[in-house]
């Protein structure tokens, strides 16, 4: 799949910047990664049918919950915080 056809899936990058440059910061390197991301600690944190029905790759949401979590730490409720900052941050913070 082509850069392209990822940028379809990124919410912020290449043009919202302003709005959140970290969620920006972090579609730009998943394009990079050429939309591959690792999804084992995503599965080991039981998100496997987390969210399904967004449109977001789970290897996007990979990223972002590894990321999240090497910011706020590896607790069991930092994956329930992950959760509500994707869904009230990440997924509604775009108009």
């Amino acid at each position: 799949m082509s850069d392209n056809d990822l940028e379809k899936y990124c919410r912020y990058y290449p043009f919202d910047f302003e709005r959140n440059a970290v969620a920006y910061f972090y579609e730009k390197q998943w394009l990079l990664l050429g939309g591959k991301y690792p999804l084992n600690e995503y599965y080991e944190c039981g998100l496997e049918s987390f969210s399904t029905e967004d449109g977001v790759p789970e290897t996007l949401k990979a990223l972002l919950l590894n990321r999240f979590l090497l910011s706020n730490g590896y607790f069991t409720h930092t994956v329930d915080l992950f959760k509500l900052w994707y869904e009230t941050f990440y997924l509604q913070n775009k108009s």
